[in-house]
C-alpha cells in the first residue's frame, strides 16, 4: 500500500478509536490518537479549552508530518469536529503529494450513550460531551467513507474501509 494519510473522525463513543487501531494494525501504519496526545501534553490537568485542543491538533500535525516524510502511512484518530481542524491535515497531505482519505464513524445514539457511560481506555468524553459536539460538528465537505459501528461489526468495517482505500488509490 502507498504512503497515505487517513483521518478517522466522528463523535465520542462512535467506535472510531477501536476501528482506527484495528485498521492501523491491518495496514501497518502509524497510529495517533488525540486523547492519548492530550494526556501526554497535559498529564495532570486537562481543560479541553480551545487553546488546549489546538495544541493537541498541532502536535498531531507535527507527528503526522514526520511520519509521512519518512514514507510511513498515518492513521489519525480524532473527533475533527471542525473544518478548521481538518484543513491543516488536508494541506499537509497536498504539500507532500500524499493521498488523504477520510473515514467518518458513527453509531446509534443508544449505543453511544452506553459506550460513553463506561470508563474507556483513553477517552474522558461522556454522553454530555457527545451531545455538545453533536450540535457543533461541521459537515465533512470532502469525499469520505461513512461507516456505522455496532458492537460486533469490526470485520465488516475493516473490509469496507480497505475496499474504499484501495479504490481511492487508483
Amino acid at each position: 500500500m502507498i504512503t497515505r494519510l487517513i483521518l478517522v473522525c466522528g463523535l465520542p463513543g462512535s467506535g472510531k478509536s477501536f476501528f482506527a487501531k484495528q485498521l492501523s494494525k491491518k495496514i501497518q501504519s502509524a497510529y495517533f490518537n488525540s486523547d492519548i496526545c492530550r494526556k501526554e501534553l497535559f498529564p495532570n490537568h486537562r481543560t479541553y479549552s480551545e487553546k488546549e485542543k489546538q495544541s493537541v491538533y498541532d502536535a498531531l500535525l507535527s507527528s503526522t508530518e514526520t511520519n509521512l516524510i519518512h514514507h510511513t502511512s498515518v492513521i489519525l484518530d480524532a473527533t475533527f469536529y471542525k473544518n478548521s481542524l481538518r484543513i491543516p491535515f488536508y494541506n499537509l497531505a497536498s504539500q507532500l503529494n500524499c493521498p488523504c482519505s477520510i473515514i467518518y464513524i458513527s453509531a446509534e445514539e443508544v449505543l453511544i450513550k452506553e459506550r460513553t457511560s463506561q470508563i474507556r481506555e483513553n477517552s474522558e468524553a461522556d454522553y454530555s460531551v457527545y451531545l455538545k459536539l453533536k450540535d457543533v460538528f461541521e459537515a465533512i465537505e470532502k469525499p469520505h467513507l461513512k461507516l456505522q459501528s455496532t458492537n460486533n461489526n469490526i470485520d465488516t468495517l475493516l473490509s469496507t474501509s480497505l475496499t474504499f482505500l484501495n479504490h481511492e488509490q487508483k
